[in-house]
């Protein structure tokens, strides 16, 4: 419903052409290589491969393509690992239409969309704090495990073993110093991409 509103919505706009609608991540990407897009909409909860799984591949496909995440998560918890992964906006599904074309003419002119306090805020904790590095498989299984997927499902978004989740979760849970899959869960919202942070690392 809120995607059909959505198209509706946009089509109202004379600079705005909707080409195209998927509802999930993996008939997202079976389409992507045969429509000509200047931009997607993501959202993080879809069925099959979640939104952050396919950024992933959006970008391997048509690493051009803009990327602007809509999403019901707010843009502490996902904003930043979004960015990380390529994404260039993220607006929540509460935000008001007239701002989200905003968002759109902002990202097609070359810019970023995103809440420059919450990168501000994440900047900031960088002075005296420890950081522990990712590797990029870590940062997308600690992604989806963040959003609620279980072991089964990040191992199916990702084509990876259930075993193999599992390694990578004891892996996290041993670098960033976690005692269980809530702390795996809170710290997801530290992940930074930041001018003055290394890519990939998460501040403890």
């Amino acid at each position: 419903m809120f995607r059909k509103g959505m198209i509706l919505y946009l089509n109202r706009d004379k600079e705005v052409e909707v080409v195209g609608e998927a509802s999930n991540g993996e008939e997202l990407l079976n389409m992507l290589p045969n429509i000509d897009a200047d931009m997607i909409f993501l959202d993080i909860e879809m069925p099959v491969k979640n939104g952050m799984a396919a950024l992933r591949d959006i970008k391997k496909i048509k690493p051009n393509i803009k990327v602007l995440m809509v999403t019901m998560y707010p843009e502490e918890l996902y904003g930043l690992a979004a960015r990380k992964l390529g994404a260039d906006g993220y607006i929540t599904k509460s935000t008001e239409p007239r701002m989200i074309l905003k968002a759109v003419r902002k990202i097609m002119a070359g810019q970023e969309y995103f809440d420059r306090d919450i990168l501000a805020r994440a900047r900031a904790k960088a002075p005296g704090r420890p950081v522990v590095k990712l590797s990029k498989r870590e940062s997308e299984v600690l992604s989806l495990l963040a959003a609620g997927k279980s072991n089964k499902e990040v191992a199916d978004e990702l084509n990876i073993s259930d075993k193999t989740v599992s390694t990578y979760k004891l892996r996290l849970l041993k670098k960033l110093k976690a005692k269980s899959l809530v702390d795996l869960v809170n710290f997801a919202k530290y992940y930074v991409q930041g001018e003055d942070l290394p890519e990939g690392k998460v501040l403890l």
